[in-house]
């Protein structure tokens, strides 16, 4: 329910991909973020007005539109189309710029204009049976939104924020001086078409994999590549950085030229260096790791020569990192690793899921910067949960009698833990769904990381995925600097929470769990807490006591190529057409040997 002179804002990203909403009030901070690809099923949800989270935001709050004060929308649509109309003719203007990208533009202009956006907006919610006044809609700058969303949850009395994405409307990448109690300034920018987002997507999509989805997949396969100097060489035509800090892509390698091959590059690209495009399920070869491994080297030198510059011109060394290609964990532990940088912060919202609570907070410092919910830690924790009593309901209409409910948690997890040490898969489904593209503990799937074939056995088994791509460890809190490398970071127990960083293991780790291991020594590491993750702390606590192995397997609890699971009913597909031995949802558990 609203509280007295409260203000509540509605924060949305309804177009692109990673649409999302939030519920933000400037007396309590961050209610609730959710994805809207969680409902549909469609990885991305891309341009789908996300009335499926927003009714989820003010169901859970018991208010409807009359009792929002305004929305807010994590990019400035305001900008189109005349603003962007004078930018694209500017700056993306080429004598061989193609029909289709001279068409994409044209559409960008209209769908993006308020007009068009607030029409489409009104009729979906109206048809979504979201009840209440439609709201005065407040559009803010994309870069902007993200800065918010990851500077003031950091703790950081100050920081230098480096954003990093394809584009918000005309910028690519940009810096900000941030300061508690003050407004984000910007300090540099770079327009399109120098986007590192639109460079790492075309290699994305060059190697076979899908822009805004396959970034991670490259990201792991590198680690499977060699050095490759002639392919280094060609890359720096496609974009490099020069020693003062400032990177140039050359746009016909993505925007200007033919296109055969995909929408996300052109046929410079191939060219370029000489190899067909992969065909999207085709054999990896050799070459392609090691060009997945010259592409990762290439966005990691130039990211890490803008921070170094940067963090020598302001003489700031906390950094917040935003923007889709803050999902790079090996990115960000490189960030991390430069002895000019004493800390390195990001969110599970990097991606433009967290401009819709981006925009929200924004809002609320633009109109206080010293409101003290603007600085509340993030949890991640904010989507649907269910029930025991929903859950028997559930399994009920499935016509499923064969499960077991404890009284008691503390012996569920004894159960369970027994079971993750003799090898079982399990799914573990708890409490409220967590936002983000990482799997933290609520809706994962979990196994023992001393086998050194769980890796391989879940990627085929459970995943159905690629066999190169390494599965992260949960560890408890108060073990991790025994088995990780931490770099004298003072405070790394808060910036590896997310498993968005990577580091390295120790030998204590090479030796007793293999499985999350990465064929470079790299892990991205989740820190679990009791008071952040209570249950999911009290499992792994179990399984040390079992095992003297603080750490679990952990990966997101789906399959290949849809979203995380939501629902008690996805989640039981789940476990029935793939290779999970046990689910577990709250207190019921479920054995597939009793079925």
């Amino acid at each position: 329910m609203k509280k007295k002179n409260e203000t509540l804002i509605l924060g949305l990203n309804p177009t692109g991909p990673n649409t999302s909403a939030c519920l933000y009030s400037n007396k309590r901070g961050l209610l609730h973020l959710v994805e809207e690809e969680r409902f549909t099923r469609k990885k991305l949800a891309t341009d789908l007005i996300p009335t499926n989270s927003i009714k989820f935001c003010l169901d859970s709050e018991k208010v409807n539109l009359d009792n929002i004060d305004l929305i807010t929308v994590g990019w400035n649509h305001n900008k189109y189309p005349n603003f962007m109309k004078n930018f694209y003719k500017r700056r993306m203007s080429h004598p061989k710029k193609d029909k289709f990208s001279v068409n994409v533009e044209k559409l960008k202009l209209i769908e993006k204009s308020p007009d068009t956006l607030n029409k489409k907006m009104k009729i979906s919610f109206k048809r979504s049976g979201i009840k209440g006044s439609f709201p005065k809609v407040i559009y803010k700058n994309h870069h902007e939104s993200h800065v918010a969303s990851v500077f003031y949850p950091s703790q950081y009395e100050n920081a230098l924020t480096l954003i990093l994405d394809g584009s918000g409307e005309e910028i690519a990448t940009s810096l900000w001086k941030c300061k508690k109690n003050k407004l984000p300034e910007l300090i540099h920018s770079f327009e399109l078409p120098d986007s590192l987002g639109y460079f790492y997507g075309a290699m994305t999509e060059y190697l076979g994999f899908s822009i805004f989805t396959g970034e991670g997949k490259v990201m792991g396969m590198s680690p499977y590549g060699k050095k490759n100097l002639k392919i280094r060489k060609m890359l720096t035509k496609f974009v490099n950085v020069s020693k003062d800090g400032n990177y140039k892509l050359d746009p016909k390698f993505v925007y200007f030229g033919p296109r055969t091959h995909s929408f996300k590059h052109t046929d410079y690209l191939v060219d370029l260096l000489n190899i067909p495009a992969r065909i999207p399920e085709s054999p990896i070869k050799k070459i392609h790791f090691d060009i997945a491994y010259e592409t990762q080297y290439l966005l990691e030198k130039i990211v890490k020569t803008i921070i170094l510059k940067y963090v020598k011109l302001t003489r700031i060394k906390n950094i917040c990192i935003a923007g889709g290609v803050a999902n790079n964990c090996k990115m960000n532990g490189a960030i991390s690793s430069l002895k000019e940088v004493d800390s390195c912060f990001v969110l599970p919202t990097s991606a433009d899921n967290g401009v819709s609570f981006g925009s929200a907070i924004l809002h609320n410092a633009q109109k206080d910067p010293k409101n003290s919910t603007l600085y509340n830690r993030f949890n991640p924790f904010l989507g649907p949960s269910y029930s025991n009593r929903e859950i028997k309901n559930i399994l009920k209409e499935a016509k499923l009698q064969k499960f077991k409910e404890y009284k008691n948690f503390n012996i569920l997890c004894r159960d369970v833990a027994k079971q993750l040490a003799r090898g079982k898969i399990v799914g573990w489904f708890q409490g409220k769904m967590e936002v983000g593209p990482r799997a933290l503990g609520n809706r994962s799937i979990l196994a023992n990381p001393s086998f050194k074939k769980m890796k391989d056995k879940i990627n085929i088994e459970v995943k159905r995925r690629e066999p190169f791509r390494p599965f992260a460890p949960s560890i408890l809190e108060e073990c991790a600097k025994e088995w990780f490398n931490f770099d004298d970071q003072p405070d790394y127990k808060n910036i590896h929470k997310h498993m968005l960083q990577a580091t390295t293991a120790k030998n204590l780790a090479k030796k007793k769990i293999p499985a999350v291991i990465h064929v470079d020594n790299s892990i991205r590491p989740q820190l679990v807490n009791k008071e952040d993750c209570p249950k999911y702390y009290d499992l792994i606590k179990q399984f040390f006591k079992i095992t003297n192995i603080p750490v679990l397997l952990n990966t997101s609890l789906n399959v290949r190529g849809e979203p995380i699971i939501c629902k008690p009913e996805e989640a039981l597909r789940c476990f029935f057409s793939h290779g999970i031995d046990i689910l577990v949802m709250e207190n019921i558990v479920l054995d597939k040997k009793d079925f």
